[in-house]
């Protein structure tokens, strides 16, 4: 048996196909109207005033915070891949490590309030929807909003995401989604900015483009951060599906919670009431001293079985070499959650096309190592 940790859910090849057509004999192959034709739908769908495509997600971080003319601190989970943090120090600014809640895992607007307290410096916040679970949004642009911070959300795993019947894409003063072939829309690589400030809007466009406007003369330093037209073809046909593909996710991930709500020691991410996630990936916590073995010893009994599993996030971003002895040793005492968290987070297989069956292989061998003696 071998169970792949995901698979891309791309589009039909012959509709990929019949769009690239459409425009490959013109030339035109990076930032013409098939680029705009996904920002108006993204638009549209999520009514948002702006979306802004990009090369990355990534890039998307790096220029809304430079287009907004973010100074100094700002704070950041350190729970999440470590391309938030990059952004931030990419740009010159600080980041200020702060802690995730025990069941939502995102960003804790209790901690957050006591960072804002405790550091000075702080002018922007950069919460992360992790695997998709929609951020306490209400709670978190409430402190924003009392202290003048900017406010910008990792919104990289929630395409599809809502907070009531609201999208994720429309708070704070810009959202940055990923279109990488983890995600529910695909673009191969690329990323969407979205706003509703029109100005911000004109900046990120510049921006992508070194910061030109079209007179060859930037006022700020930009970035090569266009999308391609290929991309945003196969964005465009992989959007038509981001509906079924988050509910489908949604099924599977409430099959795994049956499978295993009888497991000592395994919990789920909640996800707040009213509020819909991608499911990005499918992570439980394993509390080894309930379920009779850690979480390294499940990913290993798991892959002599053919069952791949990552560990999201381990090490925390404030862990890692590159942030570590800057900053990573002055917050880590600070990081309680975050620290047990990462140890004890494990990622299992769920894509948007996989069948419930893997769900239930999956389930099986997490239920027989339990019940095992292997430790």
């Amino acid at each position: 048996m071998s169970i792949q940790f995901l698979k891309p859910t791309l589009p039909p090849w012959e509709l990929f196909k019949k769009a690239v057509q459409s425009f490959y004999e013109t030339g035109m192959i990076t930032n013409g109207p098939v680029v705009r034709q996904l920002e108006i739908a993204v638009e549209d769908i999520f009514r948002v005033g702006h979306a802004v495509a990009v090369s990355s997600c990534t890039s998307g971080l790096m220029l809304a915070l430079r287009s907004l003319g973010v100074k100094g601190k700002v704070a950041i989970p350190s729970f999440t891949f470590f391309a938030t943090a990059h952004a931030v120090d990419w740009n010159g600014l600080e980041p200020v490590f702060v802690d995730v809640d025990e069941e939502t895992w995102t960003m804790s607007p209790e901690a957050l309030r006591k960072a804002v307290a405790e550091h000075e410096g702080i002018t922007a916040v950069m919460p992360v929807h992790v695997f998709g679970n929609p951020c306490k949004v209400k709670e978190l642009e409430a402190i924003c909003r009392e202290n003048g911070h900017f406010l910008v959300y990792d919104s990289a795993h929630a395409m599809g995401s809502k907070v009531g019947d609201e999208w994720v894409g429309g708070f704070g003063h810009a959202e940055v989604f990923s279109l990488t072939p983890t995600k529910m829309v695909v673009a191969g690589e690329g990323g969407i900015i979205t706003t509703g400030d029109g100005e911000l809007a004109a900046r990120l466009r510049a921006g992508r483009n070194y910061g030109n406007e079209g007179d060859y003369d930037p006022e700020f330093v930009g970035l090569s951060a266009r999308m391609s037209e290929f991309h945003a073809a196969l964005a465009i046909e992989s959007f038509r599906s981001m509906e079924l593909n988050v509910r489908r996710r949604n099924s599977l991930a409430q099959r795994y919670r049956e499978n295993l709500k009888s497991v000592p020691g395994i919990y789920f991410q909640k996800v707040p009431e009213g509020c819909r996630s991608t499911f990005k990936d499918l992570t439980i916590r394993v509390v080894g001293e309930e379920f009779g073995m850690s979480r390294d010893e499940l990913a290993s009994y798991l892959a002599d079985s053919g069952i791949e599993t990552r560990k999201y996030f381990y090490p925390p971003v404030h862990r890692i070499k590159a942030y570590w002895e800057r900053y990573g040793k002055k917050y880590d005492d600070f990081l309680p959650v975050t620290n047990r968290l990462s140890r004890e987070a494990l990622s299992l297989p769920m894509w948007s096309h996989m069948p419930e069956g893997v769900v239930d292989l999956v389930c099986e061998r997490i239920i027989q190592a339990h019940e095992s003696d292997v430790k």
